[in-house]
Parts: structure tokens; C-alpha cells; sequence
């Protein structure tokens, strides 16, 4: 299960830079400002070289990349348009004047419903790795591994998990 989230979170580094190129015009070489990309994700990413420059490819795989994160973007979209909306109705539901125990009745099969779309996420991503990895060379292939492996490393660096042993009665859904 961690092995498949830290895929998943590699695989959706590299499509979010990805996109991010998309959304530049081939001829420019400047990165794009205020993207939607932009607007969804505020967190500043380091620099970094360019995924289709570090790849070396061709302009024929180029825009068949383009083509494809295009293709990927609008698969992915609409789920995350629904994964919005469910947090949005459990962030009312514990907003609202339900007894504690009939909040959590509500929101279980919510977050049941989060977790189905966060598996159609992954597979959407991997689904777009694939067809992207087809089109890359042998040489290609050997340096996108190398990018993936330094993206786990990243993940791992920056994304530690702090363990706390939680006090008698804490509750980290309860705002004080």
C-alpha cells in the first residue's frame, strides 16, 4: 500500500510538471505564469529541469506527450471535481449540529466514496504513465526510472511521517 502511494504521488509530481509545460506554448521558453496549475497548487515546486528536456525527446514525442497529459488532464478532472464536492459535504456535516455519532455515520461512507476515487486517480495516473512510457526510447525509459527514483527519494525526504502518541481524549477532528 505505501509502495503504491509513493507511485502515486511520484506519478502525480511528474504529470503536475507536465502539465505545467503544457501549458506553456512549445516555442516559448519562459515558464508559465499564473496557470490553472498554478491556482490549484500555491506550494512554490524547486526548480528543476525540464521533464521533456532531462528526457531528451524528440519534437514527434514532444507532442505526442503533450497530446497525452492533454488527454490525461481531462480523464482526471472530472474526479477531482467529485472528490471536491465529497469533501466539501463532509466539511458540512462536521460544520453542522448532529450529534457526533450521527456526523460519523454520514461521513463513513463518504470517505468510503473518497477512497474509490482515489484509487480511480491512481489508476488514471499509472494508466497515462504507461501510455507515456510507450512512447520513450530504451535510453529514455533508463532516464525516467532515474527521475521516478529521485522523485521517491524527494517524497521520502520531504514528506516524513511524525508519529505522536495522542493524549488521553485528543480528538484531531475536534477544533478547539
Amino acid at each position: 500500500m505505501k509502495k503504491s502511494l509513493v507511485l502515486a504521488a511520484i506519478a502525480t509530481m511528474i504529470l503536475s510538471q507536465s502539465i505545467s509545460y503544457a501549458a506553456t506554448t512549445p516555442a516559448s521558453t519562459e515558464p508559465a505564469k499564473n496557470t490553472e496549475q498554478t491556482k490549484v497548487c500555491p506550494k512554490k515546486m524547486p526548480e528543476r529541469p525540464n521533464l521533456d528536456d532531462r528526457l531528451n525527446l524528440t519534437e514527434e514525442q514532444r507532442q505526442k506527450a503533450h497530446e497525452l497529459r492533454m488527454q490525461g488532464h481531462e480523464k482526471i478532472k472530472p474526479v477531482f471535481e467529485q472528490i471536491k464536492a465529497k469533501k466539501q459535504e463532509i466539511k458540512e456535516i462536521k460544520m453542522s449540529n448532529l450529534s457526533e455519532e450521527k456526523k460519523q455515520k454520514k461521513i463513513e461512507p463518504l470517505k468510503n466514496d473518497l477512497r474509490k476515487l482515489k484509487t480511480e486517480v491512481r489508476k488514471i495516473h499509472e494508466e497515462n504513465m504507461k501510455q507515456f512510457e510507450a512512447i520513450l526510447t530504451a535510453e529514455q525509459k533508463a532516464e525516467f526510472e532515474k527521475i521516478k527514483q529521485e522523485g521517491r527519494e524527494n517524497f521520502k525526504k520531504h514528506h516524513k511521517r511524525h508519529h505522536h502518541p495522542m493524549k488521553p481524549g485528543f480528538n484531531p477532528d475536534v477544533k478547539k
